[in-house]
């Protein structure tokens, strides 16, 4: 018997790179064969309009590359294997690529069981939220209260900086809500929550004194010598650099992680993710080395997030067997 669809929130109280994410998330698991239901429920149909234009980009890029083929065949020369290469892997994303549908709020939540009755056989339902968990009144949404109870995993995203963490705050105060309401109950809330941090590279500045500290290369005599002693520079601020992210995901799993915790793998949000969207496109069309860089970052969030769903389906495989036996 297939397993249900998982289900997949994406929450937050600020607009932060939520449907960047979810656009490129759907691609990584459409390209790895999992079939992804997206439900935009975010009022401007961003997500909706960026899926179509992709379908749309897509399907003229196969239909150019099916004509120079077809040309090159009858000419009797050979075909680029890179050529057919961009063929496969073109048509593999448009026959998996995810579908959308756009429901308010208040319409997912009335209509949820149904809509995880007919979409039963995908693997994942990705749910793109407002960026707005409190009311007019200050109060949480009722609606997203109920979201985060049914999903599987709850992902918070939040720019790896001070001023917005701050915002963690409010959502920490749902997730105590949910799980002392649940302990009232004689239950327990299973929903995995897990924050996502994002850093813009450009922001992050290296520490030049402890690059310079520790430099192991001094021959500057010989222009060789000065190429090996920048790549060692570069290679060192790249170090701190990622030490800095590394210290601001502990800090930030110090404060919240008790209701938040989060991915270990960050969001690197590189200028190729808004250029690539704005071209209705994901990181994962590109081919250039810094798109290559980018797709090997969020491959790591891809596996930390479907880590993290592993998780909850082991967590609730125990709960049922201690319910049956």
């Amino acid at each position: 018997m297939n397993q249900p669809a998982k289900i997949l929130a994406l929450i937050s109280h600020k607009s932060i790179t939520k449907t960047t994410t979810i656009s490129n998330l759907s691609h990584s698991l459409a390209l790895q064969g999992y079939r992804t239901l997206i439900i935009d429920t975010d009022g401007v149909p961003a997500i909706q309009m960026h899926i179509e234009q992709n379908k749309e980009v897509t399907e003229k890029r196969i239909i150019k590359n099916k004509a120079k083929v077809e040309l090159l065949k009858n000419k009797g020369r050979a075909i680029n294997q890179s050529l057919l290469d961009q063929l496969e892997y073109d048509e593999f994303a448009l026959e998996n690529r995810p579908i959308v549908i756009a429901r308010s709020l208040y319409e997912l939540d009335a209509q949820f069981d149904v809509i995880k009755r007919d979409y039963a056989h995908f693997d994942f339902i990705i749910v793109d939220v407002p960026a707005k968990v409190l009311d007019s009144k200050n109060n949480p949404i009722k609606e997203i209260k109920r979201l985060i109870s049914f999903s599987d995993l709850v992902i918070t995203p939040y720019k790896g900086d001070t001023q917005n963490a701050v915002t963690a705050v409010t959502v920490s105060g749902i997730i105590e809500d949910l799980k002392y309401d649940a302990v009232s109950l004689g239950g327990k809330l299973t929903t995995k929550v897990r924050s996502l941090l994002a850093f813009d590279p450009a922001r992050i500045k290296a520490n030049s004194k402890e690059v310079s500290a520790n430099l192991t290369l001094t021959d500057t005599s010989t222009t060789a010598a000065r190429l090996a002693r920048n790549a060692e520079r570069k290679a060192l601020k790249e170090i701190d650099r990622k030490n800095q992210i590394d210290a601001d995901i502990r800090a930030f799993g110090d404060a919240f992680g008790e209701h938040q915790k989060p991915l270990e793998a960050p969001l690197i949000f590189r200028s190729i993710y808004p250029n690539q969207f704005n071209k209705g496109q994901t990181i994962y069309n590109a081919t250039t080395e810094s798109a290559k860089i980018a797709q090997a970052e969020f491959n790591l969030v891809v596996k930390a997030i479907l880590e993290a769903i592993a998780e909850t389906s082991v967590v609730a495989t125990a709960q049922n067997e201690s319910i049956t036996n």
